[in-house]
């Protein structure tokens, strides 16, 4: 029951902190855990931030587990792959993105993910070195998308269809 909620929680505040940005008038902070533009990298967020944010609800839950970080770690990891990949794949075949879809392989990709970490959190497995790995690996992501949004790499992940620039200041330089 409590990753039922926990699903249904990641999905609508990934939802809600879609608009969140624009909402707080571009505020700085608020970049760093909404999408700044609509380029697939800055979408991933939609599920990182919540996720971190489930996470410390699933800790006073599971704090005695040692394979709570490295579950959620993995878990956290299969859905940013779902995501791009669904994504990547129909646009070759449709040339053009389509809402609905878009929609769908987020709350897919959020399902699997929880799916995954049922599982994983299952398994009766006091291993240090995995702990380790999740936390490293949960580390990595959060720093990763929170400095690529304020130094994007110019790839195709990062680069705004709509504006054809890349992270926060792409955003503000359509402005000027």
């Amino acid at each position: 029951m409590l990753e039922i909620i926990g699903t249904i929680f990641i999905i609508i505040v990934g939802c809600l902190s879609h608009f969140l940005y624009d909402l707080t008038n571009h505020n700085k902070i608020i970049g760093y855990f909404a999408a700044v533009n609509e380029s697939t990298w800055e979408h991933l967020k939609l599920v990182i931030f919540p996720t971190f944010l489930w996470l410390i609800v699933e800790y006073h839950f599971y704090f005695n587990n040692p394979m709570l970080f490295f579950a959620r770690f993995i878990s956290l990891l299969v859905m940013l792959i779902i995501i791009p990949l669904i994504f990547y794949t129909y646009i070759h075949f449709t040339k053009k993105s389509i809402l609905f879809v878009d929609i769908s392989s987020f709350v897919i990709a959020i399902i699997i993910g929880q799916l995954v970490f049922i599982n994983l959190i299952k398994i009766n497995l006091s291993n240090i070195f995995l702990t380790h790995i999740g936390i490293i690996g949960l580390l990595f992501i959060f720093f990763v998308y929170i400095m690529n949004t304020y130094t994007p790499k110019k790839i195709f992940l990062n680069k705004d269809p709509i504006t054809k620039k890349y992270g926060i200041k792409g955003h503000y330089d359509k402005k000027k």
